[in-house]
């Protein structure tokens, strides 16, 4: 994995008087509820040795920080967007490049009280130990401990095994992973979330459902990955003198891949990648059921390969993917596109005492040619958080298939 801060934030509507004593116990729980959570999250309390490959355990802890804003959380969730993405960066602890070095935490986090009683929980962990599994689960945990739950059976579905390290022993490799700007000042990246509703989704699973297959239903990330690449086809066949193949690459959780399939609760990294590619000139007049029967192709293949590599232990299959990512990435012959998706996680569902959160989001990114697809408040919808540049993101927003199905 890459040495960055995966940055996460939940905003939350308390609805309680803004005094000081309540802001106070605010804080103080919230704390004190952390440190309990690291107890059972302990590698997150120690540091990344980069030179060794390896997380040393020595109990430093994680930062946490306070804030208080001087508006309500109302007005920031009402704000224009490109003033409300710029403010992201304001409730995160650190920058998402401040990682991988002896001094830097694997885990912070910062909480922000607004004028309403409103709270923000704004967290960046390493993605060195956490992929989203993890930090789900981490969230999940520590919900439980601010509300004192004692129900052992849902605080044993949330409680973290590692036992990935016995199904994959390291190996005596040199980190080589690529490093990011330890500072986001001057990076100016182009992002727009495009919200997908659930009426908007079920209408587009109709539409192919009546064309192929009714058996097979897609699901909603499948669809949307398949409407941008499509969308993305189109305006990279406009701008380019040469026709070029076109890769999408596709985070994979490999915990249901293994058998038996792996609790939610197995932490670390145990992830992968599927790509899906066309040829050079042959997205012409492909339409939207097309798109999605290529990606959906490149899933059963990875699901069939992986099944067998991971029960072999085939560390030369599982890095494989990865190995192509990152040659294609600077490849001038191909347009690459990555997408990760954060549905289907628990998100929505963190309670920390004040209910679910009214919206989460992630920080800002400093990359390109690159999709966050994220569950909204209703569930069925998605927020897709697209990062180009942007002449192509204004063709984007003008793409008719876009335009019909998004907001």
């Amino acid at each position: 994995m890459p040495n960055l801060n995966t940055p996460l934030i939940l905003y939350y509507s308390t609805f309680q008087k803004p005094q000081d004593d309540a802001q106070a116990k605010i804080f103080n729980h919230l704390e004190t509820s952390l440190s309990i959570t690291l107890n059972d999250f302990y590698p997150l309390a120690g540091r990344y040795m980069r030179n060794g490959s390896f997380i040393d355990c020595s109990d430093q802890g994680a930062l946490y920080v306070e804030a208080v804003a001087t508006f309500r959380l109302s007005e920031f969730l009402d704000v224009a967007w490109e003033m409300k993405f710029d403010m992201l960066h304001d409730f995160l602890p650190c920058e998402i490049g401040e990682v991988g070095e002896i001094d830097d935490p694997m885990l912070s986090i910062k909480v922000t009280i607004f004028e309403c009683g409103g709270v923000a929980i704004g967290m960046c962990f390493s993605h060195k130990f956490s992929d989203m599994s993890t930090m789900s689960t981490f969230i999940d945990n520590w919900a439980n401990k601010s509300q004192d739950i004692v129900n052992p059976l849902e605080l044993g579905k949330n409680s973290p095994t590692f036992g990935l390290a016995s199904r994959f022993p390291k190996r005596e490799t040199v980190d080589h992973s690529p490093r990011l700007p330890r500072s986001s000042i001057k990076v100016n990246t182009p992002v727009r979330i495009f919200s997908f509703k659930g009426n908007a989704i079920s209408k587009m699973r109709d539409e192919l459902i009546f064309k192929g297959d009714r058996n097979r239903r897609p699901s909603k990330v499948q669809l949307i990955v398949a409407l941008l690449w499509k969308a993305f086809v189109r305006i990279d066949k406009a701008n380019n003198i040469h026709s070029k193949a076109s890769l999408v690459q596709q985070g994979v959780n490999l915990r249901d891949k293994v058998v038996p399939k792996l609790p939610h609760n197995v932490c670390g990294n145990f992830v992968s990648t599927a790509v899906a590619r066309i040829e050079p000139g042959k997205g012409d007049g492909v339409e939207l059921e097309g798109f999605f029967t290529i990606l959906h192709d490149s899933i059963r293949k990875f699901d069939n390969s992986y099944a067998k590599a991971l029960s072999d232990k085939d560390y030369e299959v599982l890095s494989k993917p990865f190995m192509e990512y990152f040659q294609n990435i600077t490849n001038n012959d191909v347009d690459f596109y990555a997408f990760t998706s954060w549905c289907k996680f628990s998100l929505y569902k963190a309670d920390f005492g004040w209910g679910k959160p009214v919206w989460t989001s992630t920080g800002q990114f400093a990359a390109q040619n690159f999709v966050i697809l994220m569950d909204d408040q209703e569930g069925d919808g998605i927020e897709a958080w697209v990062h180009l540049d942007q002449k192509r993101m204004s063709q984007l927003e003008q793409d008719s298939n876009i335009q019909m199905y998004a907001l």
